[in-house]
């Protein structure tokens, strides 16, 4: 992941500008660009507004820091290196190295042989030889695009828009360098499974906001029709290996966050990618899983028995929310889906945000810093789909926390926009 605490916590402070990056200084931005971009989960018509209001002079100070914030990331994001997934050092158990693979982040080497295998298990604790394999490049990439579309987006300025469009050729386009898509060798096990599991699924999550950074690139002069029409038929493909596959099946019937993610994932490529289809099938079996994941109190037991159970019940939340999201753009309204026992998404959102507001300690395990950037965007997507700014009203808490970064003054000030009384 892509961060800048000091410089951020400098450009909120200082408001400085970042030279030829500013928006002032690109006619481009004002004149070709287009009006607004293809939403998928994010709402095009607010951020296109709050882009005209920095164009304008009628923006908040808020706004005007975050877009220094947002430069910079994207100033950061054009000083990695062009990864591609066939970059690792060998090919995983295919003996391809277009294919992705990874190694599970909670396992070890066992201490007590003299090889370590079989792995053993320690739940919340990453082992660093995951940067050995593709997790960390597929990172990467996925945020240089982020933060280069955005940057792209408000500013017009055509140096982040051929940096993220050469991003995308190369990881999903280039013969010689694309990822296959499909996650058949993801979280593999040293002693355990050493081919891979289908919870690797739940890592190319970090493709979430893809889409949406990917349409902002469309009025670019560096977009190509071969960049365009590769991505979107590399991510129909992978929609339809997520459906079609026993990975991606098993992972989409899973009991906790990674069933859910995976049909979030599903769902938004299947948009992305135009496969109304595959999006329609989808979404028609998340109230069952509303259901089955949430008790009347909100609690979501799958996650608490975890030992970062705080995180773990926002993560598994914030994938229902994406799918309500969805839900909108195809008329099915998760939003304020109820059973009869009063299981819902509300019920969640209401079960974690008065921890998150501290009102009351968290009774379960967490082990590791709260991310109060991850809290406090799930806090205003929910003021937004319940139409209530009790969960916005948490969000200066969440600001105050240690993991609360850069990137959260962007999402807040930029991207999401706040629920009014």
């Amino acid at each position: 992941m892509i961060r800048l605490p000091l410089l951020g916590t400098l450009l909120l402070a200082t408001g400085l500008v970042l030279g030829c990056s500013a928006i002032s200084t690109n006619s481009h931005a004002q004149g070709d660009q287009p009006a607004t971009f293809e939403g998928v989960l994010l709402n095009p018509d607010h951020i296109t507004a709050v882009r005209d209001a920095l164009r304008n002079g009628t923006a908040t100070a808020e706004q005007e820091a975050a877009l220094q914030t947002l430069i910079a990331l994207a100033d950061d994001a054009m000083s990695l290196p062009v990864g591609a997934v066939t970059d690792k050092p060998k090919a995983g158990p295919s003996g391809d190295k277009h294919d992705y693979v990874s190694l599970s982040p909670y396992w070890w080497p066992n201490p007590d042989t003299a090889d370590g295998l079989p792995y053993i298990r320690k739940d919340g604790q990453f082992n660093p030889e995951r940067d050995n394999y593709d997790v960390a490049p597929l990172s990467d990439m996925a945020d240089a695009v982020r933060w280069l579309g955005f940057a792209y987006y408000f500013t017009g300025n055509e140096a982040y828009a051929k940096n993220a469009v050469e991003r995308c050729r190369v990881w999903f386009v280039d013969p010689e360098t694309r990822m296959t898509p499909r996650v058949q060798y993801g979280q593999f096990i040293p002693g355990v499974e050493d081919e891979g599991r289908h919870l690797g699924i739940i890592e190319t999550v970090r493709l979430r906001w893809f889409p949406d950074s990917f349409n902002m690139l469309a009025g670019s002069e560096h977009m190509t029709d071969d960049v365009r029409d590769g991505v979107k038929q590399w991510f129909d493909d992978f929609a339809q290996w997520l459906m079609d596959s026993d990975f991606g099946t098993a992972e989409r019937v899973y009991p906790n966050n990674h069933g859910t993610w995976a049909n979030a994932q599903t769902a938004t490529y299947a948009r992305f990618a135009g496969r109304d289809d595959i999006a329609d099938e989808v979404l028609a079996t998340i109230p069952g899983r509303i259901a089955a994941q949430i008790e009347p109190d909100g609690s979501q037991p799958h996650e608490l028995e975890r030992t970062n159970a705080l995180h773990y019940s926002d993560f598994n939340l914030r994938a229902h929310m994406d799918l309500a999201t969805l839900g909108d753009a195809y008329g099915v309204d998760l939003w304020n889906f109820k059973t009869d026992d009063g299981r819902s998404l509300r019920a969640a959102a209401d079960f974690v945000r008065p921890y998150y507001a501290n009102e009351k300690p968290w009774p379960h395990q967490q082990i590791n810093p709260r991310k109060g950037v991850h809290m406090a965007t799930a806090m205003r997507v929910a003021a937004q789909g319940f139409d209530d700014p009790r969960y916005e009203a948490v969000i200066p808490e969440l600001m105050k926390l240690e993991k609360f970064t850069d990137e959260g003054h962007v999402w807040l000030e930029l991207i999401m926009p706040e629920a009014q009384e």
